[in-house]
């Protein structure tokens, strides 16, 4: 009980200490708008219980986009190519032959290649239900929502030689300015690449 009274003491010490866009913590001034903050916070009379807290420093996740190595996957049943950061695990269990999904923290890329005879404004029209933005290319679309919660997504779709394929980046939208190499990845996406 004396480490749960801490630990909220901490926290309320911590959010206390954030004004004027700064924070400090451990007696460092920190930019707030370099910090991401996810997680619950909870508050049970008067006590504040913090649930599933992960700080990830904005400047730190953007340069770690920015400078890795890329790896690649290649689909020899359809033919197509993605990359993605070194440092983004495959989950051997959704990835296969038509497909591959890798993830850091919270952020997921997914590529998809699947039998498919729908046209393109037939696809759009499918897909685009839950997107809050779209648009549309001579053989692709790309669209953009929310999942659930603050989950968004960034998606292009291509029609290929007689399959489509999707590329898809899900991620919290505080994430947004700082992955934006992933997204320009997902955006510039084509065939060759």
């Amino acid at each position: 009980m004396i480490i749960i009274g801490a630990v909220a003491l901490t926290v309320l010490a911590v959010a206390s200490s954030c004004q004027n866009g700064k924070m400090e913590v451990s007696g460092v001034e920190k930019e707030v708008h370099d910090t991401i903050y996810t997680g619950d916070t909870i508050v049970v009379h008067d006590t504040v219980v913090v649930k599933d807290v992960r700080y990830y420093e904005g400047r730190w996740l953007k340069q770690k986009f920015e400078s890795c190595e890329w790896k690649q996957y290649e689909s020899y049943e359809y033919g197509f190519v993605v990359s993605y950061p070194e440092f983004m695990v495959k989950d051997l269990n959704r990835t296969s032959e038509s497909s591959v999904f890798v993830e850091y923290k919270d952020i997921r890329l997914i590529a998809k290649a699947y039998k498919d005879d729908m046209s393109l404004e037939q696809k759009i029209k499918e897909v685009s239900r839950t997107a809050n933005t779209k648009s549309m290319g001579e053989n692709f679309f790309m669209v953009a929502g929310k999942m659930s919660g603050e989950e968004r997504y960034f998606e292009k779709d291509i029609k290929m030689n007689g399959y489509w394929l999707y590329i898809r980046a899900e991620f919290p939208q505080p994430f947004a300015p700082y992955i934006d190499t992933l997204l320009q990845y997902v955006k510039n996406y084509g065939p060759s690449l």
